[in-house]
């Protein structure tokens, strides 16, 4: 059965009156478990019903809410609604399982994923970053409380990224400052980015840029600085053999003023 909501329902509602339809719609769906059931809910989720899964879910979850699945059941919810690409609900029903099961194995694995929800909500770096500093809190305190989690290592990849999502929205503004000729505005943002996204796989290119815009306001103290951090510090790449040259090229002025 196709569940249709009418175009004008508002977001949330929609998805409301789209639960209500699937749970009535259940029995049609050939679902071999009783209605209810833990069982259920995992059949449909497995299919890729996503709908139907979430309303059976939360049937059981809301009848039997100290049964030893409960706390599978409200996971599963949870990461039903992350593949639907509802992001704010998803990241809710993994509080909830923090909250209302304290006690359980899956409380690690739903702080982990309730950050990656908050990670996913992140569109266009055009767009709004918000989610991506909310995720940076939030792995950034999974950290301190779970140092050995299984999961350290993809919060390291993912804190990574959001620095990359931070330094990619940041350089934008600095090429907007520098179309103006900003130049010292176009300073502070990268020394503002060097400052405080240290963790960034494109560091490289910023500390090259802040070097290009000390020249242009001949700090060549800086730019000489920012050329040598290149050279010592990416030494294998394309950057730091154009920092050699630009050294070169500092030193054989500084020898022609003198």
């Amino acid at each position: 059965m196709t569940v249709r909501v009418p175009r004008h329902c508002p977001r949330r509602l929609s998805l409301t009156v789209a639960l209500a339809l699937a749970t009535l719609a259940g029995c049609g769906l050939h679902n071999p478990h009783p209605i209810g059931s833990f069982e259920r809910g995992a059949y449909y989720s497995e299919r890729g019903n996503n709908l139907e899964a979430v309303a059976a879910l939360e049937t059981f979850v809301r009848q039997n809410p100290t049964d030893s699945l409960a706390a599978e059941a409200q996971f599963l919810k949870a990461e039903t609604y992350l593949q639907m690409k509802e992001y704010p609900l998803a990241a809710v029903e993994y509080q909830i399982l923090r909250k209302d099961y304290p006690t359980s194995p899956l409380v690690v694995d739903a702080d982990y994923r309730e950050g990656v929800a908050y990670l996913q909500q992140v569109g266009s770096v055009a767009r709004d970053v918000t989610g991506a500093h909310e995720a940076r809190l939030h792995f950034v305190s999974f950290l301190e409380r779970y140092p050995d989690s299984a999961h350290s290592e993809e919060v390291l990849g993912h804190l990574q990224a959001i620095s990359d999502i931070m330094v990619e929205k940041r350089l934008g503004q600095a090429r907007v400052y520098g179309q103006l000729g900003r130049y010292e505005a176009v300073a502070l943002v990268l020394d503002d980015m060097i400052r405080y996204e240290a963790g960034s796989s494109l560091l490289d290119q910023v500390i090259w840029q802040r070097a290009q815009v000390a020249e242009r306001l001949d700090d060549q103290a800086t730019a000489a600085t920012m050329y040598r951090r290149l050279v010592d510090e990416y030494p294998d790449t394309k950057l730091a053999d154009r920092a050699r040259n630009a050294l070169g090229s500092l030193d054989d002025a500084a020898v022609a003023d003198s």
